[in-house]
């Protein structure tokens, strides 16, 4: 007897790595899966509205969704899925009906309500330069980039991102904020991008393709700490990477391009 527990115990500690492996792969197909289906919502919503795209403003206003999520206890917004799926609020709600597609499945975030934990209902946001009010050329962070309100407005699809996995402690509204105006060395981040799958973020694109991107710079990939509580890695509000940072750069050349 003692021989077979012994053999059960080393094939558990041999099987647990490759477990686990799987577990986070199949947690970032699912989240891929996820992105996609957003991103068809957001295509579907455009074709029907003559080519113009889902607007894409502040939490407290109807947009693609709606809603401004924290880790505040007494916030409904964290909870709510009519600001997901529902047409009052959320404008791509009818085109991408099932809440769990906002939902990571590696996202762990939650709130105490009345003694039980609840999931916060969101952990995707969308590229800020997609849909913006601002005019072309009059995004904040991103002056004299280009402002995306149509289709025709998008010249190449595959190389622009819509969606995308925000960091458990950065996401609040639904939009996703790429400093584009400052680079290389001085590049810097305003949202922070999450890194759910082994460093890795799922992100879905204007052609419709989703891709699960794995980030290069360490110094892009705060710990998810579940409370909100980045700030102290900000410096003067924001967060500095590595000199040069990879990981920027291939956000800023995807998030808009230059007006000519």
């Amino acid at each position: 007897m003692l021989v077979v527990v012994a053999i059960i115990a080393l094939l558990a500690a041999i099987l647990s790595p490759a477990i686990a492996k799987a577990k986070v792969k199949a947690q970032a197909i699912h989240c891929m899966n996820n992105t996609r289906q957003l991103a068809l919502g957001w295509s579907l919503y455009t074709d029907d509205h003559d080519g113009k795209l889902s607007p894409n403003l502040d939490g407290s206003r109807d947009s693609w969704v709606r809603g401004i999520l924290d880790f505040d206890n007494t916030n409904p917004d964290n909870t709510n899925t009519f600001f997901l799926v529902d047409a009052r609020y959320a404008k791509i709600g009818p085109y991408a009906p099932a809440a769990a597609s906002f939902k990571c499945p590696a996202d762990r975030s939650t709130i105490r309500y009345s003694g039980r934990r609840y999931s916060r209902v969101r952990s995707v946001s969308m590229n800020y330069a997609v849909g913006a009010a601002e005019r072309p050329g009059q995004l904040t962070f991103a002056i004299g980039s280009m402002v995306y309100r149509k289709s025709a407005d998008i010249v190449n699809p595959a190389n622009l991102w819509v969606l995308m996995d925000e960091h458990p402690d950065s996401i609040d509204d639904g939009r996703f904020i790429v400093d584009c105006e400052n680079r290389q060395e001085k590049a810097r981040l305003i949202s922070i991008q999450a890194n759910y799958h082994n460093g890795a973020a799922s992100f879905s694109f204007a052609d419709g393709h989703s891709e699960i991107h794995k980030w290069l710079d360490a110094t892009t990939m705060l710990p998810n700490k579940y409370c909100g509580c980045l700030s102290h890695y900000a410096v003067n509000g924001y967060f500095t990477a590595g000199p040069y940072s990879p990981d920027i750069a291939w956000l800023q050349e995807r998030t808009s391009s230059k007006l000519k």
